[in-house]
């Protein structure tokens, strides 16, 4: 497994977008407004920017303010193969929010589980270019 990106979960996305793009001067290398989704290259680790809203509707979850999700962050951590991933953890005793399903618009195939202390994890595997 590898670190791919810290993804910030923002209640205002443009604000927040506009806060990393022009006052920390970062390259989004990925910016659709329409998704409410940035990605910002720092070099070997990145920064994501996705709104609470478009988080929530991914995992099925209010991740509102209010919800029962309060932090502001996702642990994103690429896998060569999310489905023997999410088996191997399952068989652990680690219990998923959101079993590995495909998610066209992020190009990937997801997982999501939570840790002891309630930080969601999002198991990430890239779409292969002859799928």
């Amino acid at each position: 497994m590898n670190l791919l990106q810290v993804r910030i979960l923002v209640d205002d996305f443009r604000k927040s977008a506009a806060f990393y793009r022009d006052q920390l001067e970062l390259k989004a290398d990925w910016y659709e407004e329409s998704m409410e989704y940035a990605l910002f290259n720092t070099g070997a680790a990145r920064i994501e920017l996705l709104s609470r809203k478009a988080m929530g509707e991914a995992l099925g979850e209010d991740l509102g303010q209010n919800g029962s999700y309060v932090t502001n962050f996702v642990l994103n951590i690429e896998v060569e193969n999310i489905d023997d991933t999410y088996q191997r953890l399952s068989d652990k005793g680690i219990k998923f929010v959101k079993e590995p399903f495909n998610h066209p618009t992020w190009n990937g195939r997801l997982a999501h589980f939570r840790d002891a202390d309630g930080t969601l994890i999002e198991l990430y595997q890239a779409k292969k270019k002859e799928d």
